[in-house]
């Protein structure tokens, strides 16, 4: 076997995030030349056809890849050079549930925060430990790039489990600075392949769904006071909001983004996902009508599968960049992540998790952290960047120790555990609907948490 010959394993590959993940990879074809794309679901219903558009992709800009596709998990895994773990655990209907239970009473629902989050990281810790255990048999050299959520959740849990290497990724980061933010400093988004450019450095730190814009540099100076400038321009005029009109996946939750950059100069990279520690209220509101969401990030839809039997039957998948999952800034980061490693490139990304020790330096050395990462033959070097802004620091705390009691639930089975978990969540203040909310989602996901059985 050729040194560029690797086996790249998609778990969950049923998703729609699948084509972007193809194309950002013949992007990269040099770099992968050779390699096998074994695209493994439990749902055998859409691999045939997605295994197609990888082909057909494939051969139009003459990549040397090859796609098979397969339900089991240790067909795909075995002789693997690279996992990517993609799935959702009991898809879009426990999705639901971890939204809309929560949110029925008076808690806002959210998958990767709050209770939703705690029983995200319920049913998705054990099933990555199950293939946790197969990869160790199966393949234990193989370098595993996740983005399944809850991220920091279950990064913890693999560390503290196993010794593999996990390389976890989180796509807030991505879609922010290589989409938004050039859009803002009139630079040229859709060519943008990482997150890190000559013109263009921005470094984002924080914990996973809760980070924040510490240093851009444009073209070599200090590009934070332009960005705020020209940003604050936009707001005004509505044209940011027009620009974020073009993202239907990105929620107009970043108008709280708008609102702490005028009060501490700090952009958060992840909005959407910090709304209910400081608008609770409002975000509470949004998410009882259905969620924006269930049609735009989450499942396929008919104008989904609509796209890519457009794409078979021969349009050009570039010519439009706009249509959400197909967009290619998260996959070009987990694909960009890989090729890195296979190139030993030496190239600094964003959006990657670690443990801390000392990266972010007033935060806990062992915490699970998001930053900024060399990546190259030997994985990742995190990269130090000093302090997390002050305003918060204190309410990242909680929010690490919600997430580390949310893991000890998880790989204890300990119901009193679960319920700590679920009260330390910094807007959960009430431990009446708290415990209503663990009793029905403890029903709702029972077949995905084989420890509290």
């Amino acid at each position: 076997m050729k040194m560029t010959d690797k086996k790249i394993s998609i778990l969950g590959a049923g998703t729609p995030f699948m084509p972007s993940l193809i194309y950002a990879a013949t992007e990269k074809k040099e770099a992968l030349k050779g390699s096998e794309f074994c695209l493994m679901d439990i749902n055998p219903d859409s691999l045939p056809k997605l295994a197609k558009l990888g082909e057909v992709l494939a051969e139009r800009v003459n990549a040397d890849f090859k796609f098979s596709y397969t339900t089991n998990a240790k067909e795909a895994l075995e002789g693997s050079d690279f996992i990517l773990p993609s799935y959702r655990v009991g898809g879009r209907e426990h999705m639901l549930y971890d939204i809309k239970i929560p949110t029925k009473h008076g808690i806002a629902g959210d998958e990767t925060t709050g209770p939703g989050g705690t029983f995200m990281a319920q049913c998705t810790i054990p099933t990555t430990l199950n293939y946790c255990e197969m990869i160790k048999d199966l393949c234990p050299d193989a370098w595993i790039i996740s983005y399944i959520n809850p991220a920091s959740h279950v990064a913890d849990a693999v560390w503290r489990k196993t010794n593999l290497r996990y390389i976890p990724v989180c796509d807030c980061v991505a879609g922010n600075i290589m989409l938004f933010l050039p859009r803002i400093l009139e630079k040229p988004p859709l060519n943008r392949k990482h997150t890190i450019s000559d013109d263009y450095e921005p470094r984002s730190i924080g914990l996973n769904h809760f980070t924040w814009l510490v240093d851009l540099k444009v073209d070599g100076v200090d590009g934070y006071s332009l960005f705020k400038e020209k940003l604050l321009q936009k707001i005004k005029s509505g044209e940011a909001f027009k620009i974020l009109g073009q993202f239907p996946w990105m929620p107009l939750d970043f108008g709280l983004g708008f609102k702490f950059l005028e009060l501490y100069s700090v952009w958060s990279t992840s909005s959407s996902h910090i709304t209910p520690y400081w608008e609770h209220e409002r975000t509470l509101n949004e998410r009882s009508r259905d969620p924006l969401w269930e049609d735009t990030i989450f499942g396929w839809t008919e104008k989904r599968w609509n796209f890519v039997e457009k794409v078979l039957n021969g349009i050009n998948y570039e010519d439009y960049p706009e249509e959400y999952c197909f967009n290619p800034f998260h996959a070009r980061q987990a694909i960009g992540v890989l090729s890195s490693i296979v190139a030993d490139e030496g190239r600094e990304w964003g959006g990657i998790l670690f443990r801390n020790k000392g990266t972010i330096s007033n935060l806990p050395e062992d915490t699970v952290v998001e930053g900024h990462a060399i990546v190259d033959k030997k994985g990742i070097t995190p990269i130090n960047v000093g302090d997390l802004p002050k305003p918060f620091i204190g309410i990242s705390r909680q929010v690490i120790e919600w997430q580390e009691l949310s893991v000890d639930a998880a790989l204890n089975g300990d119901k009193d555990l679960l319920y700590q978990a679920i009260l330390a969540c910094p807007y959960v203040i009430d431990t009446i609907p708290a415990k209503k909310i663990m009793e029905e989602l403890l029903v709702a996901h029972s077949e995905f948490m084989p420890q509290f059985k």
